[in-house]
């Protein structure tokens, strides 16, 4: 409603009051406040059919005193309009923690916290916390216990407590036994995962909730592979090396391969390495940068593992998720698309940039050779018939086979729809045409 209207009722409330001071602040104030709104408006017309209705023509009253009821009952409606202006344009902060010191994930996390703000209707800040909040390792229970409202949760990192999105990560590594020159396959395996969890695994969202943790998305790294200080071109070179793997997938390959898997979490590893702990890391090439890796990798063997990395990246605690309104959540949605996709597209760019950057410092690239290339292939099929009966006997999970069928399906659609994909905005599109617009916003999170 514009200014005159709404001061017009007030003026016709009040019987000239209105052009007092006191009035005249609170039309401004609460017209400022976009308290002109429909609702406020009606409270005001309220206020002239009680004034009306107390006050009928036919009944006298004292001037002084009609003109002090009419003054309360102007200045009460003001009031109300006033608070209920301020009520709706309170501003919800969230804290988000990140874990990492730099590269792709808090690039990307400033992206998300600015597309939150604009998406809420400036309703919800998001501020960013790139280290100095959690860790990576801190991450789950972190954001658990409120330390934080948004985390990028790694959910490798507690097995225990995630074990159903875990097993279907695990099926990254089928994505190494496809062609895929270009790098796309953390595009493919992020939709894919997003759509998994969203749609057909109410375990994983069952395991979220008992975390006090609500899902909103996943990303993709770029493919994984070796980052080491000497060379591991051969079975010979893999025997008995220490690698440092981030999964229990990795871990697995590792003791195929006869290597030694080392877990430890990620903002270890530069140390691990200079100090010569693990001769290697299973990782995605941005890690070269993000994690500072660059600085101990003397040589890197982009071939081998494969597979690719899913963070569930813009995980929001539930007690903070049950507080928004529908409409915020909404936002909050689409801005995790957002994110996903600027992390996953930042990681496929990333991967190439940082592997030329590594080259031209004298790293050395030296990809497996093809005996080694034939035993890691064979160790990935005959590991993931076993998938479900390890995490049944590990975890307990139920329907392994079941959510492995529900998975596999979705990795040979996504790899198909990512194939034009061009430009983070456009993955985000894809994201939230095809996932995460579909999700209802009045029951996810909230059984």
């Amino acid at each position: 409603m514009p200014l005159p209207e709404f001061e017009a009722l007030s003026v016709e409330l009040s019987d000239g009051v209105a052009h007092s001071e006191t009035a005249r602040m609170g039309i401004v104030f609460a017209h400022g406040r976009h308290a002109s709104s429909n609702a406020c408006v009606q409270r005001l017309k309220a206020a002239r059919h009680s004034l009306a209705a107390a006050f009928p023509p036919q009944r006298l009253i004292g001037d002084t005193l009609m003109t002090r009821l009419k003054q309360f009952f102007a200045l009460t409606a003001l009031a109300v309009c006033a608070l209920a202006a301020t009520s709706a344009t309170a501003q919800t902060k969230l804290r988000y923690a990140v874990g990492f010191p730099s590269g792709a994930a808090p690039e990307a996390a400033r992206v998300y916290a600015d597309a939150v703000k604009q998406l809420s209707n400036n309703s919800i800040n998001v501020r960013v916390f790139d280290m100095s909040l959690l860790n990576l390792a801190e991450m789950s229970s972190g954001l658990k216990q409120g330390l934080a409202d948004i985390g990028y949760v790694l959910t490798p990192y507690t097995p225990a407590e995630f074990p159903h999105l875990n097993m279907a990560s695990e099926l990254s590594m089928l994505l190494a036994l496809e062609d895929d020159p270009d790098g796309r396959s953390g595009m493919a395996f992020g939709g894919a995962m997003a759509e998994f969890v969203f749609t057909a695994c109410p375990e994983c969202n069952g395991d979220f909730a008992r975390e006090n943790q609500v899902f909103t998305g996943a990303g993709g790294s770029s493919p994984y592979m070796l980052l080491c200080t000497k060379p591991m071109q051969s079975a010979d070179d893999l025997k008995g090396a220490r690698l440092r793997a981030g999964g229990a997938a990795w871990a697995r390959w590792a003791r195929k391969v006869e290597a030694q898997p080392v877990s430890m979490p990620g903002n270890e590893i530069f140390e691990a390495m200079k100090q010569n702990v693990v001769e290697c890391t299973i990782q995605s090439a941005p890690e070269l940068s993000g994690l500072n890796l660059s600085e101990v990798t003397t040589s890197i063997t982009p071939n081998l593992p494969g597979g690719a990395f899913s963070g569930a990246s813009t995980n929001i605690n539930r007690d903070v998720w049950r507080k928004l309104s529908e409409e915020q959540r909404r936002s909050l949605l689409k801005a995790g698309a957002l994110m996903n996709a600027e992390v996953t597209y930042r990681y496929f760019d990333y991967a190439k940039r940082d592997v030329e950057a590594a080259v031209a410092k004298g790293v050395q690239l030296q990809p497996a050779d093809a005996a080694l290339l034939a035993i890691s292939r064979a160790a990935i099929e005959a590991d993931i018939p076993n998938l479900a009966a390890t995490y049944a006997k590990q975890h307990n999970v139920q329907r392994g086979d079941a959510l492995i069928e529900a998975m596999r399906p979705l990795l040979v659609k996504w790899t198909k729809l990512v194939e034009p994909v061009d430009s983070a905005q456009t993955l985000a599109d894809l994201y939230w045409n095809e996932v995460y617009s579909k999700v209802d916003v009045s029951q996810h999170g909230l059984q």
